[in-house]
């Protein structure tokens, strides 16, 4: 991974100011950087990737408020003997690690396995009954039910069924999955794993982009990968991108590439984190590569205090033409509203 960093840095570096990360995100790189240089990328889970949407599920959190809200209509006894495995080495962004007060981890194992709950009374295709997180990036696991079980896989299958709801379907069409800002690609191993086969493509910024490449062609070697690397032209990379079933661009490098047609196109809370010229511009691109749906979450108001904006839910430039099919307040994270959307034309 440390060979990748400076090659996607220095494209983006070199891209057009749309793509360069707005401050707020430059600060938090920054942070990044300096975590995987002290912890390195063994145990990125309990670092980085608590801005990666692994909350902290402290009690005043509004999803735990939510959560036992939901299991007081569906009590499960069980949830009281739910124990965080290992608490040593996680770290906020703050750099303090709140599960080392025994209070905390009762919290945060309560939350998760209640989550857990939630998300196995939807999980019609039984995937988290043989599915497991990954131990690649030293995961913060609960013990529940005599499994394992993780933060990130219940609200990844959380969210899968959500796009299945907006595409009629589970799976994926046969033209695969965009995602932009995967973050370590949580969303992307329980998609590659539920549907082998699966076209799936991650753009996003470093470190995280590297991170992502890292951890899913260790966990899918047989895959062919289309890794990040610096082109002019497509013609000169298109062989092997359109061969390619797991593949990494920079965001910038979307504007290069042909329209993909993709059958769904996916941004979990990083659009907000944005600038409104950058919004405006991956909207477009969202419009030019998707044929299918988009499914995006995000705070319904939130304030970028290192950029000075505030982005509310109406300030998304979503063009009239595309058919919205549902939005609403997140389930459990009542402060994110999903919405889906099915793309019509370009943006």
């Amino acid at each position: 991974m440390a060979q990748l960093l400076p090659a996607m840095e220095a494209e983006l570096s070199a891209s057009p100011a749309l793509y360069r990360p707005a401050r707020f995100w430059q600060r938090l790189n920054a942070l990044h950087d300096t975590q995987l240089d002290r912890s390195g990328f063994h145990s990125f889970k309990r670092t980085v990737n608590q801005a990666y949407y692994n909350w902290l599920l402290g009690f005043r959190d509004p999803q735990v408020r939510a959560l036992v809200n939901w299991w007081v209509r569906h009590p499960s006894p069980e949830v009281a003997a739910a124990r965080v495995d290992d608490w040593r080495g996680f770290e906020s962004q703050s750099g303090m690690n709140p599960l080392r007060h025994r209070h905390r981890r009762m919290i945060y194992s309560l939350a998760v396995a209640t989550l857990w709950e939630y998300a196995h009374r939807r999980d019609t295709l039984g995937l988290l009954a043989r599915l497991d997180e990954p131990d690649l990036g030293c995961p913060i696991v609960v013990r529940h039910r005599g499994r394992r079980i993780s933060q990130d896989l219940a609200n990844s299958t959380i969210e899968l069924y959500a796009i299945a709801e907006a595409m009629g379907t589970p799976a994926p069409g046969p033209e695969g999955v965009i995602e932009l800002g995967a973050g370590y690609g949580r969303l992307a191993w329980l998609y590659l794993s539920a549907f082998p086969g699966v076209r799936y493509l991650i753009a996003d910024i470093p470190p995280a982009l590297a991170i992502a490449q890292s951890y899913l062609t260790r966990l899918f070697p047989e895959q062919r990968v289309f890794g990040f690397r610096h082109f002019d032209r497509y013609r000169d990379i298109a062989d092997e991108f359109e061969s390619a079933q797991v593949l990494f661009v920079t965001p910038n490098q979307l504007e290069t590439l042909p329209p993909q047609r993709a059958s769904l196109f996916v941004n979990i809370s990083s659009l907000h984190e944005m600038r409104p010229d950058q919004i405006a511009n991956y909207v477009h691109l969202i419009g030019r590569h998707t044929e299918g749906i988009f499914y995006t979450k995000q705070w319904w108001r939130w304030t970028n205090p290192d950029d000075g904006i505030m982005i509310s839910q109406s300030d998304y430039p979503i063009p009239k033409a595309w058919k919205q099919v549902y939005l609403r307040s997140h389930p459990i994270q009542q402060r994110l509203f999903e919405a889906a959307y099915r793309v019509v034309g370009e943006a």
